[in-house]
């Protein structure tokens, strides 16, 4: 394989998640629905698994144990996640995401929807065509790296 493609490769990967924070993440940031980064973080997991163990979501999100439990506690006092303990071991916990989750993170999805198309409305057809041919092969593609 020739390294200067692979590195060029990395170069445009890390220039592609470089521009996601400081264009289109700034507006997600931006969006007022009073939900943290890390909460969001936690909560799009438990959207997508619907019960994973507190020592699970801590690899997952690459959080501490200590950390974990304070996240944990706060969006389980805001009743966007609930605990279950373990029918087969009393030592794990299990964290699920509520109905109020859902409406939160579906809520927050479309805020984000909504900030992002207003950040791209500007641009000519053209540029939008090739920026959905050329994301389509991207999702392709970075969907074989395991």
């Amino acid at each position: 394989m020739d390294k200067t493609v692979e590195s060029k490769a990395v170069d445009c990967l890390m220039e592609i998640i470089e521009l996601y924070h400081n264009v289109l993440f700034l507006a997600e940031r931006k969006t007022n629905t009073g939900i943290q980064e890390l909460k969001l973080r936690l909560l799009i997991q438990l959207y997508e698994i619907p019960m994973l163990s507190m020592s699970q979501l801590g690899k997952l999100l690459y959080i501490s144990k200590p950390h974990m439990t304070t996240l944990v506690d706060s969006l389980v006092i805001e009743g966007l996640i609930e605990r279950h303990n373990d029918q087969n071991d009393r030592r794990v916990i299990n964290i699920s995401i509520t109905q109020k989750g859902r409406k939160q993170l579906e809520l927050f999805k479309e805020q984000m929807r909504n900030m992002i198309q207003n950040r791209i409305s500007s641009l000519p057809e053209g540029d939008l065509r090739a920026l959905c041919r050329s994301g389509e092969k991207f999702i392709e593609i970075v969907s074989k790296v395991h």
